[in-house]
């Protein structure tokens, strides 16, 4: 019994590490390859491309309509039965991105003009493929995320090497639509022809897929209000910035955000190793001391970093990015704070989940959607992109206390006062040790 504990542990352990070496790569390559087309480019195509990638993303979330959490969960209890309904939602993904996608098209046209729409049927093209992109849950559902991340580092190289080349050989930016296609596309292909590789496709009838069809819409619209919440309001600040500052604003306040968000990763990675424990902690007080460490974790994390931001981040951006993104140096400090906060909030919302806290959490998100509407826009026409930054701030920042604390009676409150008083206790402690500690008393 033990030993097929310590197996499973491994699994999920090799499992984490793979997830986290393709994020350490993706940094890789924000650092040495992003940073230089960017440089090439300039902000305001640099903004055009992270605006058509916004709006896409969003139709993105629309169209997955919540399934990949009912695919994993069915995929993991049932294989056969969660490989039907992934053949289900292929074609149901597709009718509702091609729905979508056709006013999107018109607006981020209108916005982006004759020379952006290249890049509006790139980023579409790209979210399309990834939207259809369901057999990653498969490869995940069985804990094989080797595969997903080698076949995801695959794609992700052959981006970077294009639209480096593309840069290098100063080339028409236009080109650039190339490896924003592949980025999506060969991820795609190549799950999907292992997938088929490694099933015997079953057969579906017609009237199973449509009731296939059915169970996942009403099921899904649990999850999708809420998601679509997150992705409007995470985008807000960009949408804001471009129509009352411009794509050139865009392309700056996205170098900031990238930045300040590259090493979320790490946050992950040290959430999802400790709530396995936290979730099965049945005493509250104790849960509670566990999750406060995790908090205090966070901020630990997070002060190396910003040090390091503060005193050596206009350097690296002016260094690797150029004069021209230099106004994204006081956004990325800010942002930094916000995804700090951020990080402390995907921790209150697992804790809030663990007392199963879903029709909570989705009412709050439509609040902080409402919120970030409020804050976003007098702040951007008024302090422009820093506005931008500070309104993400104060979202989070509202988001992770105040909204969190009418849940349970209070209890994300009992939550944050007692990762404070560990904090201090730990700190005071450790100073009363030191000033006890006399090397002449012989104790």
């Amino acid at each position: 019994m033990l030993l097929q504990e310590i197996a499973v542990n491994r699994r999920v352990v090799t499992n984490a590490f793979w997830i986290i070496s393709e994020k350490l790569i993706a940094v890789f390559g924000l650092i040495f390859v992003t940073s230089f087309v960017a440089k090439y480019v300039g902000p305001e195509i640099f903004g055009e491309i992270a605006f058509a990638t916004s709006i896409f993303q969003i139709t993105q979330i629309v169209a997955q309509m919540g399934s990949d959490v009912i695919i994993y969960k069915r995929m993991s209890r049932n294989q056969q039965s969660g490989i039907k309904i992934t053949l289900t939602t292929t074609w149901f993904r597709l009718l509702i991105f091609a729905v979508l996608c056709i006013p999107f098209i018109a607006f981020t046209w209108w916005r982006l003009g004759e020379e952006g729409i290249y890049f509006v049927f790139a980023c579409c093209l790209a979210c399309l493929f990834t939207t259809l992109d369901v057999y990653n849950l498969f490869f995940d559902a069985k804990l094989e995320s080797k595969k997903n991340t080698l076949i995801n580092v695959i794609g992700l190289v052959v981006s970077l090497l294009c639209r480096w080349g593309i840069a290098w050989l100063e080339m028409d930016p236009v080109w650039l639509c190339v490896p924003i296609i592949l980025t999506g596309l060969i991820p795609f292909v190549l799950r999907r022809f292992l997938f088929h590789l490694e099933i015997d496709r079953p057969t579906v009838v017609w009237r199973n897929q449509m009731r296939y069809a059915k169970y996942l819409f009403y099921s899904g619209m649990a999850f999708v209000i809420s998601s679509i919440s997150v992705a409007l309001y995470t985008r807000l600040s960009m949408m804001g910035l471009e129509f009352m500052e411009g794509h050139g604003t865009v392309g700056v306040f996205s170098v900031a955000a990238t930045l300040a968000g590259a090493w979320s990763f790490v946050f992950n990675a040290f959430t999802t190793s400790a709530f396995p424990a936290i979730f099965s902690e049945n005493d509250e007080e104790e849960a509670l001391n566990k999750t406060a460490k995790l908090n205090i974790t966070v901020i630990a994390i997070s002060l190396p970093v910003f040090i390091v931001s503060f005193f050596f981040g206009r350097y690296f951006i002016d260094y690797f990015y150029g004069e021209k993104y230099e106004a994204a140096y006081i956004p990325l400090l800010i942002i930094f704070g916000s995804t700090m906060l951020s990080a402390l909030g995907t921790v209150s919302g697992r804790f809030i989940a663990k007392y199963s806290g879903y029709a909570f959490l989705s009412k709050k998100t439509l609040l902080v959607l409402l919120t970030s509407i409020v804050l976003n826009f007098p702040l951007i026409w008024f302090y422009g992109i820093c506005g931008a930054a500070i309104a993400t701030l104060l979202t989070e920042l509202i988001s992770l206390t105040v909204f969190n604390y009418f849940f349970r009676s209070g209890i994300v409150f009992r939550l944050h006062v007692r990762t404070f008083q560990i904090n201090c206790l730990g700190f005071l402690n450790n100073k009363q040790v030191r000033i006890n500690y006399n090397p002449g008393s012989g104790e």
